[in-house]
């Protein structure tokens, strides 16, 4: 078993938290204390939940953005009151950088060191149109180290691989929760 055969999807959490982008900060920052969870997945909004109107948009409730841990300290860390109250689809990042339910832990891997990015939004073509995507959950650099403890001798595959060994922030991610993995089981 390598890197290259497990599938994003066996990894990734289904449950997606989500909140739709004419909210603020301090809905996404609720979503993501009472889950204890470090990022919100911005959608667009859908049918309102208070007169039951649908939009017109056709991409209802599609996954434009995300917000993590680090964007709220960036914008947090401007002491721009205001934009506790601006809306969040000013203030995620975009565009979403998304990956195949049927890529490898490899690509995934890959595509957050290329990207400087921890997750990455699971999705699935749809049949009819190859431009529209279903998200199906999302999967986190944690995710991926907790499969390679859980599995180690998946870790000869990573220090095989020239590309990925190029990348010293893996091995530093790896390293660091590698440790802290083994300082909370004592």
């Amino acid at each position: 078993m390598s890197i290259e055969s497990i599938p994003v999807a066996s990894l990734m959490s289904k449950s997606v938290k989500t909140e739709t982008s004419d909210q603020n900060i301090r809905a996404v920052c609720k979503i993501m204390n009472e889950n204890n969870i470090g990022s919100v997945v911005i959608v667009n909004k859908g049918k309102d939940q208070k007169n039951g109107n649908n939009n017109d948009n056709n991409n209802a409730n599609k996954p434009v953005g995300i917000i993590t841990e680090r964007d709220i300290v960036r914008i947090m860390g401007t002491l721009e009151p205001s934009l506790l109250i601006t809306p969040v689809h000013e203030l995620m990042s975009k565009p979403l950088i998304t990956i195949l339910s049927n890529n490898s832990i490899k690509d995934a891997i890959q595509t957050m060191q290329v990207k400087n990015i921890r997750r990455l939004v699971v999705v699935e073509k749809e049949e009819k149109d190859d431009n529209n995507n279903n998200m199906v959950g999302i999967i986190t650099d944690k995710d991926i180290f907790r499969a390679i403890m859980k599995n180690q001798s998946l870790i000869p595959s990573i220090l095989n691989d020239e590309l990925l060994t190029q990348h010293k922030p893996v091995y530093e991610q790896f390293s660091e929760y590698w440790f802290g993995d083994i300082l909370h089981r004592r």
